[in-house]
């Protein structure tokens, strides 16, 4: 809206997150929502009534772009509708596993994919830590995601990548223009502050309901954090995010750990945060939770996965790395010992994120992609 652009929203949601509508209009965004009924059960039953073919797709699609099949039984007239009334010059689908959504409308209408991540590539983590018969199962439903994207990338002008590694994949692949645009942050928002004074003290941040987040945080406190705890006995845990399932919500007040659940604001938990740890075992994309910590002016501890993708970061110099539990927790009890290195590796973090991870160029960057499919 800054650089003059009329924005059209259209997106399902459910009751709990129709506040979400009305925040993006407050900021200029018009927002059409289709709502989504209160229990899946409920969705499934509405979408196959209103469109058998529902459940032919059941079987020719993966269980996420299924997901997605369901959720357009209901948004598939208000997106047209857009197109119709609203006459956009392009066309923006969130993520790979909506991609088919652009294949009802228009061809002449011009389409973009933003991919938030590709999720064949988190099946395939989540493959590599399974057992022998679960691990057949995913890396099936990858190979299966991946065909239906490729079945439907052509319709797209251009895809955007957030991860170096991913915009890689996209580009070998050639079924069409491809460009790398990573999530971003405000940094003029969020903003390094002095450590406050306290104890030695982690921080987790991360939505809890997705699954590599509450996977990685309880792996954190099994196998880490008592190792962390045996060298440093004062130090505690904050564990902050939305929607923490109980196993999750178990960990508050056990050895130090707090689980704080959604809060307003992530800046005074940054502020008395000695470290941040990503302790992430399975996933795609890249991981907000370090472009916050970095632009928050704060030392990372992450595995090798947790990191991936992110352009320009240096292990050693921007953040720590480290895969096993031992290891992982050297590396942590190392930043809260050690406030020099943790400030210099914070300092350093927050100059990349200033340059490589600020919202502003990103948002000018994705504005040329959008032109140029227009164009």
């Amino acid at each position: 809206m800054e650089l003059g652009h009329d924005v059209l929203n259209v997106s399902p949601a459910l009751p709990d997150q129709l506040p979400l509508a009305e925040r993006l209009r407050e900021v200029g965004v018009e927002n059409w929502v289709a709502r989504r009924p209160p229990t899946p059960v409920q969705e499934v039953a509405r979408a196959m009534a209103a469109e058998p073919a529902v459940l032919g797709a059941a079987v020719t699609r993966p269980v996420r772009a299924l997901e997605m099949r369901v959720f357009w039984t209901r948004l598939r007239g208000l997106a047209q509708r857009a197109v119709e009334e609203w006459r956009p010059d392009v066309l923006v689908v969130g993520h790979d596993m909506a991609a088919a959504w652009a294949v009802d409308l228009p061809r002449e209408l011009p389409a973009v994919l933003t991919c938030h991540n590709l999720t064949w590539l988190w099946y395939e983590s989540r493959a590599r830590r399974a057992d022998p018969a679960r691990a057949l199962v995913l890396r099936a439903e990858a190979w299966r995601y991946r065909r239906h994207v490729l079945s439907v990338l052509p319709r797209f002008h251009t895809a955007v990548a957030v991860s170096t590694l991913e915009a890689d994949e996209l580009r070998e692949i050639g079924r069409t223009r491809v460009e790398l645009i990573p999530t971003g942050v405000d940094t003029q928002e969020l903003r390094p502050a002095p450590r406050e004074p306290g104890p030695p003290r982690l921080l987790f941040t991360g939505t809890m309901s997705y699954p590599p987040n509450h996977r990685g945080i309880l792996w954190f406190a099994r196998e880490v954090w008592p190792l962390v705890r045996a060298q440093v006995p004062g130090a505690l845990l904050d564990v902050v995010g939305k929607g923490p399932p109980e196993d999750v919500v178990a960990l508050d007040g056990r050895e130090g750990i707090t689980v704080h659940g959604f809060v307003d604001s992530m800046a005074p938990y940054f502020a008395r945060a000695g470290a941040v740890v990503v302790p992430i075992l399975a996933g795609a994309g890249i991981r907000v939770k370090i472009v916050e910590a970095m632009a928050a002016g704060r030392a990372v501890v992450s595995t090798p996965l947790g990191c991936e993708g992110l352009a320009g970061l240096e292990p050693g110099r921007h953040l720590l790395v480290a895969e096993e539990p031992e290891e992982f927790a050297a590396e942590a009890v190392r930043l809260l010992g050690d406030p020099e290195l943790s400030e210099r590796i914070g300092r350093d973090a927050r100059e990349l994120a200033e340059r490589s991870y600020d919202w502003r160029p990103l948002g000018d960057r994705l504005e040329e992609v959008l032109r140029d499919a227009a164009a």
